[in-house]
């Protein structure tokens, strides 16, 4: 017995040496296996982040409507299916300070190839003085119109135009558009006021200010295929009023 506790006594500093390098082991070995669940969280955690950060994909454009008239930035546009009328004048910059803006439903979702046009207020009030109607009875409803040619649905003072390919001109066909000229007198080019001018369908104010400056400028029609020559009459229109015009 004496010779252990000599011999523990002789070797106390190795085994005190001894005994902390053993502890060292077995705190670092535990802190290792403590650390190893929270490295797998970092990591899914940065995997996550990842994924959040990866960039939008840009929405894929599908519908172009051309706005008009009385807007800032007139023009066409491109708008996600689904998008209305407001957002195509949010996209033109807002209405001009005289725009007339209660003849159209900014709520009306918009469709491909639509034509938006925005009147002013003295245009409004000029084409329902001129044709006796108020202005709701004006500026009511959607035009369709044949292919691109949005010219009578401008005369009519309606803002939403919808091109239609399916939409046929009237008169449906030679035989009715005869029977029409028959029974209607003609107006002659030449000598109409606007007012006569105007009564022919399809002629706006606008249109018959054109025919009667032209004239004015340029000497009387020759025949009414001249009236081609006139701005904004296209060959769309002049099949339409052909039938109840001469020179």
């Amino acid at each position: 017995m004496p010779n252990i506790l000599e011999i523990l006594k002789n070797h106390i500093k190795d085994l005190i040496l001894f005994g902390l390098v053993v502890m060292a082991f077995l705190l670092i070995g535990f802190n290792f296996y403590r650390d190893i669940p929270k490295k797998e969280n970092n990591t899914m955690a940065l995997l996550d982040k990842e994924v959040d950060e990866e960039p939008e994909v840009n929405p894929t454009f599908s519908y172009k409507v051309d706005i008009k008239g009385a807007i800032k930035t007139p023009g066409v546009y491109e708008v996600k299916e689904g998008s209305i009328i407001n957002d195509v004048v949010t996209l033109a910059g807002g209405f001009n300070s005289n725009a007339y803006q209660n003849g159209i439903n900014l709520s009306k979702k918009v469709s491909d190839e639509m034509v938006i046009y925005i009147y002013t207020k003295n245009e409004i009030k000029a084409a329902a003085e001129a044709k006796k109607v108020t202005e709701q009875e004006l500026n009511s409803g959607v035009c369709e119109v044949p292919s691109y040619d949005i010219c009578n649905c401008v005369d009519e003072n309606k803002s939403v135009i919808e091109t239609n390919p399916n939409v046929t001109e009237s008169p449906s066909n030679e035989e009715s558009s005869n029977n029409s000229s028959n029974n209607k007198e003609l107006v002659n080019i030449n000598t109409a006021t606007k007012e006569q001018l105007m009564s022919v369908s399809g002629i706006g104010e606008s249109k018959a200010l054109a025919i009667i400056s032209y004239r004015t400028e340029n000497g009387l029609f020759k025949s009414i295929n001249d009236l081609l020559n006139v701005s904004g009459i296209g060959d769309s229109l002049f099949a339409k009023i052909k039938e109840f015009i001469t020179v």
